[in-house]
């Protein structure tokens, strides 16, 4: 129906799209929507969006190991911020002077979307002993990390 909804929108003066990937995607991808009731809080509402990244040539000994050591982890994303993979901090110690981040990566780490339920997420987090979890939406752009505590809400 969007379609149809897009076209009676246009001939009546205003610029519109269609949004062909639907509703699901747009909440997954963490962008904004207007309800009658507030929604319940979502990953997105408590994201910290300063995760250290760097790219997978960046040599190890060019790594931000202060941001890193604050977050525990650095994360590797391609020229257009898709998550390519983790480098754990205890990890850094571990590479060869020469290593790349590429090379000490943990590729394809576990993430979630922008819309799953907040409190549910931190609970499994919790449950499994898992101190954080990557935001990212359905392309795998990075979005943030979300925390198992409720200390950055």
């Amino acid at each position: 129906m969007s379609p149809r909804a897009a076209w009676r929108l246009e001939r009546l003066g205003y610029t519109a799209y269609d949004y062909t990937a639907g509703k699901v995607d747009w909440l997954a991808a963490g962008l904004a929507t207007v309800r009658a009731e507030p929604p319940p809080p979502r990953a997105i509402d408590a994201i910290n969006r300063d995760v250290p990244t760097c790219s997978p040539d960046t040599p190890i000994s060019e790594l931000d190991h202060v941001r890193a050591a604050r977050a525990g982890f650095l994360v590797v994303v391609n020229g257009h911020h898709i998550v390519l993979g983790r480098i754990r901090v205890a990890n850094l110690g571990r590479a060869s002077a020469g290593a790349t981040a590429e090379e000490v990566m943990e590729p394809g780490p576990a993430t979630v979307r922008a819309d799953v339920d907040l409190d549910e997420t931190r609970e499994r987090l919790r449950h499994r002993g898992v101190p954080h979890i990557l935001v990212t939406t359905p392309e795998g752009e990075l979005l943030g990390a979300l925390s198992a505590v409720e200390a950055d809400r």
